[in-house]
C-alpha cells in the first residue's frame, strides 16, 4: 500500500525541513550574539583554519561512526523495524541516544570545555551500567560479546586519558594509544548495532521457523 504524496511531503516538512531551518537560524543568531561572523559559522572549519587534508582525519571518521551507530539504532527503533518485546526497542533507543550524545560530545568538545571530565566519566558509567544490566536479555541474545569488546576498548581509552599523567611516555605516545583504543572501540560499537538491528529486525521470521 503506497503512502500518499501529500502525507509524505507534510511529514518531510514537519520533521525535516522545519527543524533544520530552526537549527540553522538559531546557529546564526547565537553565533552573532557571541560576536562570531556568519561567514565563520557557514564555512568549513578546515577551510577557515587553512588546515591540510589529513589534519583531524581520524577524529572526523570517528564522528561518522558515532553518527552511523546512532542513526541505525534510532531509526530502527522509531520505525518499529525491531521485533520482539518492547525491551528490544527500548534497548535500541537507549543505545542510539547514547551514541548520539557521544557523537555531539566528540564534535563540540562538550566535556572538555563545558562540563568537565568527571561528568563524562559519570555519564559513561551510568549508560554502560544501564545497557549491561537493564538490557541483559537483548544483549545475551544478539551479540553481547561484540558489545563487550567495544565497551572494553572504549574503557581503555577513558582509562588511558584519566591516567595519562602517570605514564612515563610522551604526551603524543599516550594520545596514540588513547585515540587508538577509542577508534577501535567506536568501530566495534557500530558493528554491534548493525548486527543487533539486523538480527532483531528478522526476529519474527526466525521465530516462525
Amino acid at each position: 500500500m503506497s503512502v500518499p504524496v501529500r502525507s509524505t511531503l507534510r511529514s518531510t516538512l514537519l520533521w525535516a525541513v522545519v527543524p533544520a531551518a530552526i537549527v540553522y537560524a538559531v546557529a546564526l543568531v547565537w553565533s552573532g550574539a557571541e560576536g562570531i561572523s556568519a561567514k565563520l559559522v557557514l564555512k568549513d572549519l578546515a577551510q577557515s583554519c587553512k588546515a591540510p587534508l589529513g589534519e583531524g582525519f581520524l577524529s572526523s571518521v570517528g564522528y561518522l561512526l558515532w553518527m552511523a551507530a546512532a542513526a541505525i539504532a534510532l531509526f530502527a527503533a522509531s520505525t518499529r523495524q525491531i521485533q520482539g518485546s518492547v525491551l528490544n526497542r527500548q534497548f535500541a533507543f537507549c543505545g542510539g541516544g547514547f551514541s548520539l550524545w557521544l557523537c555531539l560530545d566528540d564534535m563540540f568538545l562538550v566535556h572538555d570545555r563545558y562540563l568537565g571530565e568527571a561528568f563524562l566519566y559519570i555519564t559513561y558509567a551510568f549508560f554502560t551500567g544501564l545497557l549491561l544490566f537493564r538490557f541483559r536479555g537483548p544483549l545475551r541474545r544478539f551479540g553481547g560479546d561484540t558489545f563487550l569488546v567495544s565497551v572494553v576498548l572504549l574503557g581503555l581509552s577513558v582509562l588511558t586519558d584519566a591516567l595519562q599523567g602517570l605514564w612515563p611516555n610522551s604526551y603524543e605516545t599516550v594520545q596514540i594509544f588513547e585515540e587508538g583504543f577509542k577508534f577501535l572501540g567506536i568501530a566495534a560499537w557500530l558493528s554491534f548495532w548493525c548486527h543487533y538491528v539486523s538480527s532483531a529486525s528478522k526476529l519474527a521470521a526466525l521465530e516462525q521457523h
